[in-house]
């Protein structure tokens, strides 16, 4: 909880910093780190963000395959992760736990949920504070009927900075999307 607070805290005040030197006509210091950040995304991890965008178009396999690409990216490459901070995540800045997450959400969405599931603990393994893998077990559990279990990976999700969700929200949204 405390790192999400924290990481919302720092996007809010760099967005101050740029409002504040536009205001200023200091737009050139304002352009170095939109260029890095550009840079990043557009070459360095351009595997990465190819896979967030087939993720978005519902192009499951070939959402997962970038991702899985991209893990193999940063073990031939792991100057990669040094990067990170051009990473706009705010639950976590573990470049693996947000493809292992991502692939997990592949599978999820591909009714493959053993799949899924060893997935998401992956990402869960590498980040235990990564909240999104648990929210993601509590939909899994919920598919197979299983309320404790997804209770309880939902108030994880919570516990560690995930959006206040109702559970029985979380079960509406499971019942129209996966089981009708």
């Amino acid at each position: 909880m405390k790192r999400v607070i924290i990481n919302r805290l720092i996007y809010l005040t760099l967005i101050c910093i740029g409002v504040f030197l536009a205001l200023e006509d200091m737009y050139y210091i304002i352009a170095i780190p939109v260029i890095m950040w550009l840079l990043v995304e557009r070459v360095y991890w351009k595997t990465f963000y190819d896979g967030k965008k087939m993720l978005y178009k519902k192009q499951f396999k070939s959402a997962a395959g970038k991702f899985e690409a991209f893990l193999k990216e940063l073990d031939e490459k792991p100057w990669l992760n040094n990067l990170r901070m051009f990473n706009i995540g705010i639950y976590t800045h573990n470049l693996q736990a947000q493809c292992y997450n991502n692939i997990g959400i592949c599978y999820l969405e591909s009714k493959s949920y053993k799949k899924a599931t060893n997935y998401f603990n992956k990402a869960i393994e590498l980040d235990d504070l990564f909240c999104i893998p648990y929210y993601n077990l509590a939909i899994i559990k919920l598919i197979h009927d299983n309320e404790v279990d997804a209770r309880d990976y939902l108030l994880q999700s919570i516990k560690r900075g995930y959006n206040k969700v109702k559970f029985e929200q979380l079960k509406g949204y499971v019942m129209m999307k996966y089981k009708m």
